[in-house]
């Protein structure tokens, strides 16, 4: 075992014995902090995994059973999730499938790499080029319960992308994927765990030759394992030591840097409470704290006007925060009275990794200076705003499953000439498929062609453009299957656009928000319009639907699809309410 540089003479170097797994890289640091601190008692001294808890509250783990079952059936894999057998037997079980070569592994535990501070249980391990000495080589895969891919015109690494069926996991035979690219702005957190793999593997000598490729399977169609070279750059970083102040890195320099930090944290951290140690890192909100165990700890630890705990809308990340503060503003009062010229030259050149950084900056302040005032919504130009109007005004809501499906289409159709509305809902309780959603949109958007087509005038609205682009999205995977919902769709992509009018678009123009300008914000802010739910939320509605569609008993069942039915509608009430909100604005 090789040590960190040695501390004081005569006493044990505190990073003995420092072995993180492969959430420690990507999470927050000081949960690594507090998950050492041998001051932090009671509760704090064995926390849940919060992580994987958030994914199973996500409903991932069915999804990601179904993949692991359908990998375990291939000829020569070998299943060792679910083993009830001590850690030392797991892992010889584990060394033993590797050398006798066995295609695909499921659940291995690896080796633990002491020399590199590291642990950790695979999703699966899928064989691929043999090491120099003749062993069997492999390559880690992680299964993932959101999606990995995305359409671009011109992908960057549109030739270094590669997907494999689960039928054929095997690198070797996959297949790039023309005009598709890896999410890099929102997956860094999965090529991060993979990279900790791969490292593992090297340690104990049974990484696959060549290049270090990794695979993740997701929700994308078709399904199957997407493979992404670690090794290539991906990430755009802060650097000191080049001109602009930033350049694009590797998941596996990203993964190294963020592991050897987290192991330094860790081994101060073993040493908090003796004279003269200080922690390395300190708490800065982020979404994470939301579902993180550590969080009753941390947030005593943070003023109540610090900003990231106040500006949670386009919040500043964890360096430019930490820049802040080092430039002695860490409240959003400091930051509204702080004199931005002034600042700009200093905090700029620390925060060059972020596009537009000025912007985002002078944003914040902005929404600073509005808590400072007490404000919540600001307007942005006096008189009247002009919103289209029809003698049937129609809004739209759209609720989509974990599966990304869109299972419950919401109309809201007011009478301008009677005062009349009725709430019209076409929904899905079942799991559908791609030909069951298109369906379904084929029923809800005949319905809407037949008003529309009628003799009164229609209008058509929603919040922001999601329903639209995915209509768009629907229409193009109903040509490409020739669906019956075709026709349909094609007209409301193509001619009903006339029809269609984005409310959001009309706030943006005359709104500004401390919060954003969501739709919740807004309406209950600015409209005073109350969901008739605690919590409403997009995700919570996903959970619902799970019960609605899975519930134990058909009474669970039967009140889960309410709660959906009754979200769904308060959103559409919600965009009437904030249309006449936004009418009555001399």
């Amino acid at each position: 075992m090789s040590e960190q540089p040695a501390g004081p003479p005569g006493r044990p170097d505190p990073g003995r014995g420092v072995l993180l797994g492969p959430w420690a890289a990507p999470s927050c640091p000081v949960k690594t902090q507090n998950s050492h601190d041998p001051r932090i008692t009671g509760v704090f001294a064995a926390p849940a995994p919060d992580e994987a808890l958030r994914e199973l509250f996500a409903g991932t783990e069915e999804w990601r059973a179904q993949v692991s079952d359908t990998l375990a059936a291939l000829p020569g894999a070998l299943d060792l999730r679910g083993l009830d057998e001590p850690l030392a037997e797991r892992v010889e079980r584990c060394r033993a499938a590797m050398a006798a070569g066995a295609p695909v592994l499921l659940g291995a535990e690896l080796p633990a790499d002491h020399e590199g501070h590291r642990v950790g249980r695979c999703d699966v391990l899928v064989r691929g080029a043999d090491t120099a000495d003749g062993r069997p080589g492999y390559l880690p895969v992680l299964v993932k319960g959101h999606k990995v891919r995305e359409q671009r015109s011109v992908p960057a690494d549109a030739d270094l992308l590669r997907v494999a069926p689960l039928a054929q996991p095997a690198l070797a035979g996959s297949e790039a994927v023309p005009g598709w690219s890896f999410r890099n702005a929102r997956r860094e957190r999965d090529v991060l765990q993979l990279a900790h793999f791969w490292r593992l593997l090297e340690a104990c000598g049974c990484a696959a030759a060549g290049a270090p490729w990794a695979g993740l399977v997701g929700t994308d169609e078709p399904v199957g394992v997407t493979w992404l070279p670690l090794a290539e750059p991906r990430f755009r970083t802060f650097s000191r030591r080049t001109a602009g102040g930033w350049r694009l890195r590797s998941g596996l320099e990203r993964y190294d840097h963020e592991h050897g930090f987290r192991v330094s944290v860790a081994s101060r951290a073993r040493r908090l409470g003796e004279p003269g140690v200080q922690p390395m890192v300190h708490p800065i909100k982020i979404d994470e704290c939301d579902r993180c165990q550590w969080w009753e700890h941390c947030r005593p630890q943070l003023d109540a006007e610090d900003i990231s705990l106040r500006i949670a809308k386009a919040p500043l990340d964890v360096r430019e925060i930490s820049v802040l503060r080092s430039l002695g503003v860490s409240t959003t009062r400091a930051l509204a009275e702080a004199d931005l010229d002034e600042l700009l030259p200093r905090y700029l050149p620390e925060v060059a990794h972020r596009s537009q950084a000025e912007r985002r900056l002078r944003i914040t302040a902005r929404r600073a200076q509005l808590i400072s005032a007490g404000v919540t919504l600001e307007r942005l130009e006096s008189g009247p705003v002009k919103i289209p109007g029809a003698e049937l005004e129609i809004d739209l809501d759209i609720e989509t499953s974990a599966e990304d499906r869109v299972y419950l289409w919401g109309f809201l159709v007011n009478d301008t000439v009677s005062g009349s509305s009725e709430f019209r809902s076409f929904v899905a309780w079942d799991d559908l498929d791609a030909e069951g959603e298109l369906e379904l949109a084929r029923r809800a958007l005949s319905w809407l062609r037949d008003l529309v087509g009628g003799e009164r005038s229609v209008l058509v609205y929603h919040y922001s453009d999601y329903e639209t682009v995915r209509i768009g999205q629907l229409a193009e995977r109903a040509e490409a299957a020739r669906s019956p919902a075709g026709t349909v769709l094609r007209w409301a992509r193509d001619d009903a656009s006339r029809c269609f009018v984005d409310l959001f678009a009309v706030v943006r123009d005359h709104l500004f928000g401390v919060h954003g300008l969501g739709l919740k914000v807004v309406a209950s802010t600015g409209a005073g319009f109350r969901w008739r739910d605690d919590d409403p939320g997009g995700l919570n509605s996903q959970r619902w639907f799970g019960e609605a569609v899975h519930g134990a008993t058909e009474e669970v069942r039967e009140l889960a699809r309410t709660r959906v039915l009754q979200y769904n509608e308060d959103d559409v009430l919600a965009t009437a309410a904030l249309r006449r909100w936004l009418r009555s604005f001399d």
